[in-house]
């Protein structure tokens, strides 16, 4: 499951990454979580977005690397983003926690893949 590959597999990660490059990163995350807590549903697109979301943050902040998050931007983020990413970590988690509990992908790995992640971020996995 290191890539979440069912989870992300009709998802183009490449232009959420370049989405969130042309931006202030940490603000992005910080907005695609706040937004995912206040929404009133979640489709899979808006959950897959979260996933990359949580992905870049667990990339930055527990060193892992992703198959599809580019290594060398996620180094850059690391080098300068790290002491702001650390502070989103429980919004991530909770955004993550309420797609788990509101949106069920009909893929079950896709499914398992999202609680992983969720797991990751909310501290018991790294």
């Amino acid at each position: 499951m290191a890539g979440f590959e069912h989870l992300l597999k009709t998802y183009d990660v490449r232009d959420l990454l370049d989405e969130i490059a042309s931006s202030d990163p940490p603000a992005y995350l910080r907005r695609c979580f706040a937004e995912a807590m206040s929404a009133p549903s979640l489709s899979f697109v808006r959950v897959q977005q979260l996933s990359v979301c949580g992905m870049v943050l667990d990339a930055i902040l527990n060193d892992r690397d992703y198959p599809d998050l580019e290594p060398e931007l996620i180094a850059d983020w690391r080098a300068h983003y790290t002491a702001n990413c650390v502070r989103m970590k429980d919004a991530a988690s909770a955004a993550l926690r309420r797609a788990n509990e509101r949106y069920t992908p009909a893929d079950p790995d896709a499914a398992a893949e999202l609680a992983e992640l969720e797991q990751r971020l909310g501290g018991g996995s790294t």
